[in-house]
């Protein structure tokens, strides 16, 4: 058990807990409405927030484990050299996407700070929602460069991982 839990990175670990979340209150809302009679409005709203912060993790955990979704059976015809050159010049493409979704989302959240958007259900400051799409981002760009280090500096012949199993 605390092998399990040892392998595990922090970003695993806080989208665990987001999804915990979103079970534990959507659950809530789902007994509280056909079992007991009564529910909140803030719950699903609350359950969304936290949905979507979850997903941008996930996003995270796959970047860091290499595993996004990519056609692979063109790179894994290649020698591993070919296969190591190919998959980087993909990252470094994908990190430039990254560098503009950051730049614009920063100046977007930069907005949001100055011209709130309230949520109607909860008045929650929805920059504290957004906030995710740059930090997301930046923190993917942060694992994707981590794979493309352990890329060029291990000593693995296969570059393209893909088994099932983790």
């Amino acid at each position: 058990m605390l092998n399990f839990m040892r392998k595990r990175s922090i970003e695993e670990w806080i989208g665990a807990f987001l999804m915990t979340l979103v079970l534990v209150l959507l659950s809530m809302q789902v007994i509280g409405r056909y079992v007991l009679g009564w529910s909140f409005a803030w719950i699903e709203e609350v359950s969304r927030f936290f949905f979507v912060w979850a997903v941008y993790f996930g996003f995270i955990i796959a970047a860091a484990k290499d595993r996004h979704i990519r056609v692979s059976v063109q790179i894994m015809m290649l020698a591993p050299m070919g296969q190591k050159v190919m998959l980087t010049i993909a990252d470094l493409v994908w990190l430039i996407f990254n560098g503009i979704v950051i730049w614009f989302g920063t100046i977007y959240i930069a907005d949001m700070f100055q011209f709130p958007l309230i949520s109607q259900t909860t008045g929650i400051n929805l920059v504290w929602v957004q906030l995710i799409v740059p930090l997301g981002f930046a923190l993917m760009s942060i694992r994707i460069i981590q794979v493309m280090i352990r890329r060029w500096t291990d000593a693995e012949p296969t570059v393209i991982d893909t088994r099932l199993d983790d």
